[in-house]
Formats: C-alpha cells, structure tokens, sequence
C-alpha cells in the first residue's frame, strides 16, 4: 500500500508587518521580544523558534513528511501544488485569518487534498463552519494523525531535532549559529487552572513522552553531542516536576554523571518549593518558569507558599526564574492591581510576564464570560492575546486603561529592577558566590561552571551601562559589574573594546 503524502506548515510569514487582516505590529512568535522582555527595546533579545508541535508529529507517524516553518505565502503555495494527501495547519487562534487564507489556497491548488487544522487555533468556537477544512484536531496531535492514517495505537517516541536560535542580543546580530537544544517531554498539566489553555486542550492530563528520568538524559547526552551544547529547553510539560520519580531519577543521573548543564523548564511554585533548591541545581536546573498569577487568587499550587524567599533560595544557587502574574482578574480595581504588581515585582525574578486573564476559547473562564454576556465578539481573533488589550468586559476597567496598566507593568519591571538579561546575569553571579563554598563538590564545580562566562558577562555589562536610557539603569548595571569585578577580577581592555563593538549596535 502507497504511503501516503503529508505535509505539515504553520502559517505563513511575515510577522510584526502591520497590514490590518493577517499582522499586527506585535510580533508575538517571539518569546522574550513580545512577552517577557516587551518594552525592553534594544536589551530584548531575539530568537526564532522552530514550530516543535509540527515537528513532533511529523517525526512519529514513520511516514514521510514535509515541515514547513514560517514559509512565505509564496513557498507553502508551491508545495501544496505537489498534491499531498494531508496538509495538516498548526496555528494559535491570532493568526485565523492566515489559516482561513491558507485553506483556500489548497482548495484552490490541490482539492483532493484533506485539510486538518491543529493547536489552539482548533478551539475557536465553530471553526468548522468558518473554514472548509476536513479535520480539526483537539488536543494531542500524534495519536490523532496516527488514528487518522489507521496506524497502531502503540508507539515508541522519537525526540524531534528541535532548537531555540538566538538571532540577535544586544542590537548585535548572531553571524554564528548558537542553538539552544529543545526537548519535547510532554504535554500539559493536571492543575487544570481556570485560564489555561494548554491544561484544557490536553484534557487537564499530564501526557508524558519522555516517561523517565533515564530517557531525558539520553535526549540531553544526544544533543549535546550533537550541537556542543551545555543549556536545554525541557518544554510542552507544562509542570515538569509533577512526575517526582521521572524528576529525582534525572536528578540522581545528571549528578552521578558529575555533568554541569542548564535546564529550563516550567513548574508550579508547590513542586519547586518541595525540593532543595540545591537539589534543582545539581539536577542542572537553571531557568524556572513559574506561575505566580496574584497574591489574591486562590489556585492551590501558590497557596502557603511565599514566592519572595522562594526565589531568593533559588537565587542563591543560580537558578535564574522567570514569573509570570496576570492582570485583570475580576477583583482587580485600579487600586489593588497595583498592591498585585508591587508584590510581583518584590520579587525581583529575571524574567517577568504580566497577561490579561484572558478568555481563551475551551476554558472554563472563557465559557463563564461568555455565559456573562462579557465577551467582545466583535474584536477580530487577530487581537485575541493577552498582550495589548483584552477581548472582554471588565467591571473596573476599560480597554485602553487595561493596555495602560498592562504597559505600566511592564515599564516598572524594566526601569525598576533593570534590563533581564542583567538580572540573569546578576542571578548567575549571586548562584557563583554561594555555591564556590558549598561542601557539595557537584555544587562547587557549578559555580566554576557559571564563571566560565564570565568574560562574556563583564562586556555585556558595560555595553549596557553605556546603552541604559536612564542614570538610575546604568547605575544598577555598573553595580553588577562592580560586584562582578570585585569577587573575580576587573574588565580588562578588550574587553572594554569588545563593549564598545556592542553598544555600537545597539546604538544604530
């Protein structure tokens, strides 16, 4: 039997090119450019990601399959004309009208060809009579394809060759290739938070590709190797430590191993807070995601637990956390969002994200505002993020206050506590001192391990000091770099040189 033909394509580019139907002027592809550095301008570092989902499918079906990334209207039209048998469209609910686009042009080029549409676009409500697609996928996407081409139920997961790559830092583009490794553990989380979107789509279950300790080190081993990297993304597990025994074994394998790595990953302040923060750091854990959403929610993972010395303990060995809290919550007024943003920002984590509580299609929160009569249906799904204005009524806030507040947010984030990548740095340094005299030799060689870079960071430093917009930045910046010089050794000339080079850039 002929196998058959698939391809699989996000939707087209370009991005961030105001054109008022497919774009918007936000670029919300990036990461850290639209959410967790926004409005950081020239600190906020640009990278591209792969499209891990189309990838993941694609390399468990054992049936051949193109991948497109980001193609250009232009290029995903010449291959459809190859006449594939499915063309499967990953897609976020924003970008609807470049999937509504996209279908029409396969009916157009290829009509035989059986359409599917996946991600979270797949939960706009009646999306089915809005585009002439054949298949919408909800939730997992392998076991979905595999049913649909009648393959075994059963299968044995193979990690897709996925990466994070950094484009440009500093204004100073990346002319070499520098690949962050990303591997694709699981999906979901079994919270199952009001608002979330990956919890709901996947059923509020914690699916589990990479099923133990051991299989995660051997992606971390194979990578690498593969791309002389020492930092791995441990992404689509949305609560990583959730499954304790796969956690301690890699724990137990990464220290035995005597290797020194850094991890990203996401967990809930509940699960970190039943670890060491020292036995997160000889697990390699380096970055943590972590949900703090407001000081008055009640969501269980946050409950008793005081985030403030939480991040501190992990600062002490160098575990860098990003925090995200939502504005917008419905016992939110204009006086005590303000004692929610103080709390975050007391804090002080690397990285911050400040969403609306937004009503995303297939959650809880979306069918109680749309029961509510509170939802504005009016709005274009284009504008459905959580990142400008919300889609929604608030009782205390109209929408220009609401993308005011959210803008404020962020400013006093970046003003306040300075630019993320000089808190990472600072972090870093903090994890370095403390752990230079641990009794742990695992711990003492990390801190060697963190000071490798430290030629890099003295350069970084006073490129931006002289690149910070404001005395009281740059001031904060020189501090980092004063405590860097005085615990290890001054900036030297080229180094002086190379910070010149940098705030050149970022300058022009």
């Amino acid at each position: 039997m002929e196998k058959p033909k698939i391809l699989f394509s996000s939707v087209f580019k370009p991005f961030a090119d105001q054109d008022n139907l497919y774009n918007r002027v936000d670029s919300k592809i990036e990461l850290f450019h639209n959410q967790l550095t926004k409005y950081q301008g020239v600190f906020s570092p640009r990278i591209h990601y792969q499209t891990f989902g189309l990838h993941t499918i694609a390399n468990n079906l054992g049936v051949p399959s193109v991948v497109l990334d980001y193609p250009t209207l232009k290029r995903f039209i010449k291959e459809v004309k190859k006449g594939y048998d499915y063309i499967g469209i990953g897609s976020i609910a924003p970008n609807f009208q470049k999937v509504k686009r996209m279908s029409e042009e396969i009916r157009k080029h290829s009509p035989k060809t059986k359409i599917i549409i996946g991600g979270f676009c797949a939960m706009i409500e009646n999306l089915d009579k809005m585009l002439d697609v054949d298949y919408i996928c909800y939730g997992e996407g392998i076991s979905f394809m595999r049913e649909l081409l009648g393959l075994p139920k059963e299968f044995q997961f193979r990690q897709p060759e996925v990466v994070a790559e950094t484009r440009e830092v500093l204004g100073v583009p990346f002319f070499w290739k520098e690949y962050r490794p990303c591997i694709i553990v699981g999906l979901g989380c079994p919270y199952g938070c009001d608002f979330c979107s990956p919890s709901h789509f996947f059923g509020k279950k914690h699916i589990k590709f990479l099923k133990t300790g051991e299989e995660i080190f051997r992606e971390i081993l194979r990578f690498e190797k593969k791309y002389k990297a020492d930092s791995f993304g441990l992404l689509g597990d949305d609560n990583f430590l959730a499954d304790e025994k796969r956690a301690r074994e890699l724990h137990k394998l990464v220290r035995d191993s005597g290797k020194q790595i850094k991890l990203f990953i996401f967990a809930s302040a509940d699960l970190v807070a039943s670890w060491e923060p020292e036995e997160l750091a000889e697990m390699g854990v380096y970055n943590i995601w972590i949900g703090r959403e407001s000081k008055f929610a009640p969501y269980p993972k946050n409950q008793n637990i005081n985030l403030k010395d939480l991040v501190d303990e992990l600062r002490k060995v160098g575990i860098v956390i990003t925090m995200s809290s939502i504005l917008l919550f419905d016992f939110h007024t204009k006086e005590n969002i303000w004692e929610d943003i103080e709390d975050h920002l007391s804090c002080r984590p690397a990285f911050s994200q400040f969403s609306f509580y937004a009503p995303a299609p297939g959650t809880p929160f979306y069918e109680r505002l749309k029961e509510e009569g509170r939802i504005l249906f009016h709005i274009p799904l284009e504008d459905w993020h959580a990142f400008k204005q919300p889609w929604f009524i608030h009782p205390h806030f109209s929408l220009s206050e609401a993308e005011e507040i959210q803008r404020k947010a962020y400013l006093e984030d970046f003003y306040r506590l300075g630019p993320g990548i000089v808190r990472m740095i600072r972090d870093e340094l903090e994890g370095y001192l403390h752990l230079r005299q641990s009794k742990n030799p695992h711990l003492r060689a990390r801190a060697e391990f963190y000071a490798r870079n430290f030629f890099r960071y003295r350069v970084v430093l006073k490129a931006c000091s002289r690149l910070a917009p404001t005395p009281e930045m740059r001031e904060m910046i020189l501090e980092v770099l004063g405590r860097l010089d005085a615990e290890t050794r001054r900036i030297n000339l080229i180094e002086e040189v190379g910070s010149l080079g940098i705030y050149g850039f970022g300058r022009f």
